[in-house]
């Protein structure tokens, strides 16, 4: 290792970034990438080598970095497990992204690895090598993981960027003897960078700096947790303006209507015989600032699911209406654009370059495809049944409680059958039968003191007679 315990890092240069001139102006879109690519990595436990190339543009000794993409690598049997860049994978990568981002061009301009405080190791210079080979100036952004795990505020970037040259190895640089030349070895020396970012950039990062504040308070796991609970209880309503809010189901705010006249000339000295109306809460007061964010996020997505479906159908849409003859190869480009103008707008112009858009878009279907399709198909089953299980718990809690309520209305229809069969018992036993009892079985029986059975008092009566 070129950093031995207790020593300065042998691949470090000594000289001063300042001697070098160059001027670093990084974006904050590689940061996020980078970031991204290792908390995925880490909840996906990906095992190899966490490297990406970096684009941008380098005038003079102005190098830009805008964007930033992931490289896959391969672990060398036999070499202590360093890790190289799988060279072919790498070329038809960087193609694509030079190809994406060719307005402004954008090229090659560094990379990105996992690098300690200490500065480069021996096991970052095979991949330097190889990215050297296609950009000599290339520089290398060090992302310093143990910054990540233990973050302190007002800490800066957990960053640093390195540039590579050649310098003679050992104290004196100087040849002294032409015929025994110093040994050149290659060291990296630390560059001072600046922050640069545009306006997508800027609002970009404004709503994540916005969802990370309100994911560190205190109580934002329960304002989370509620958040779904609460709008199952609002719905959104247009207020005619082009603007939706949010407003409670149980109730709703209504306001009185005003005629036209009222307020102008005469009509303003009149009394009101209506006393004055309160003035309606704001239509945003039962929406938190996270129900905001969530409502704005969601309205985004289904914006852009939307616009993508009619997309796809203007795809297949014009795939639809090319000439039959065109579509099964027996015309030319131009034999199909004459026919179609012939038929009078039954079947649209074949156009070259949008049919070759379109079978580019097929190819890279696969780019977005995720890797572990099994994984996946088990994560969303797993959703799926949550939510299933959700709504049938809901189901029987709603039929647990119409039981209930049917068990109160029936314990209150018997209360009442017996208050009515009580009353009419009592009915029966005059002021001078006192010789009568009243049995709950609905029977009339003599009293146990009664001597005769023969007169009217001590007659027994049935009422289920």
């Amino acid at each position: 290792m070129a950093n031995q315990a207790g020593g300065a890092n042998e691949l470090l240069s000594a000289q001063k970034s300042s001697d070098s001139g160059l001027q670093i102006n990084l974006h904050p879109l590689p940061i996020l990438e980078i970031s991204d690519f290792i908390t995925r990595g880490y909840q996906r436990n990906f095992k190899g080598a966490v490297v990406g190339g970096l684009l941008g543009q380098q005038n003079g000794r102005e190098i830009t970095i805008e964007h930033s993409f992931s490289i896959k690598s391969v672990k060398k049997e036999g070499d202590g497990g360093i890790y190289e860049l799988d060279q072919e994978w790498f070329r038809q990568r960087l193609d694509q992204m030079k190809l994406v981002h060719k307005s402004p061009q954008l090229d090659l301009v560094g990379w990105y690895a996992l690098v300690p405080k200490s500065g480069p190791t021996t096991i970052h210079l095979p991949i330097h090598h190889q990215i050297s080979a296609v950009n000599e100036s290339a520089v290398l952004l060090g992302f310093h993981l143990e910054d990540m795990l233990s973050p302190v505020a007002g800490d800066p970037l957990p960053i640093t960027i390195y540039e590579s040259n050649m310098e003679a190895e050992g104290e004196d640089k100087e040849m002294k003897d032409s015929e025994n030349p110093t040994n050149m070895v290659l060291r990296f020396r630390k560059l001072p960078y600046a922050t640069e970012t545009g306006e997508a950039e800027m609002i970009g990062m404004q709503f994540i700096r916005e969802g990370g504040a309100n994911a560190s308070g205190d109580d934002a796991q329960a304002e989370t947790k509620n958040i779904a609970e609460q709008f199952e209880q609002k719905i959104a309503v247009t207020d005619g303006k082009g603007k939706r809010r949010a407003v409670m189901t149980s109730g709703s705010v209504t306001k009185n209507p005003v005629s036209p006249g009222q307020g102008k000339g005469k009509q303003k000295d009149e009394p009101s015989s209506s006393p004055p109306q309160a003035e309606p809460p704001s239509p945003d007061a039962n929406l938190t600032r996270s129900e905001s964010e969530y409502m704005a996020a969601l309205q985004a997505k289904f914006n852009a699911i939307k616009m993508l479906k009619s997309r796809i159908a203007l795809i297949i849409t014009y795939l639809q209406r090319l000439p039959p003859a065109f579509t099964e190869g027996k015309q030319t480009t131009q034999e199909a654009s004459d026919a179609a103008r012939a038929s009078g707008g039954q079947y649209t112009i074949p156009s070259n370059n949008i049919l070759r858009h379109i079978q580019s878009l097929v190819a890279n279907i696969d780019l977005v495809t995720p890797a572990e399709q099994a994984a996946l198909r088990k994560e969303m089953l797993q959703e799926t049944n949550d939510v299933k299980l959700i709504s049938l718990i809901s189901d029987l809690l709603t039929s647990v409680s119409e039981v209930k309520e049917a068990g109160k209305k029936f314990s209150i229809l018997e209360s009442s059958k017996q208050g009515r069969g009580q009353r009419a018992g009592g009915a029966f036993a005059g002021p001078g039968d006192k010789n009568i009892d009243y049995d709950f079985t609905g029977s009339l029986i003599p009293a146990a003191n009664s001597q005769e059975f023969g007169g009217a008092s001590d007659a027994h009566y049935n009422l289920s007679d």
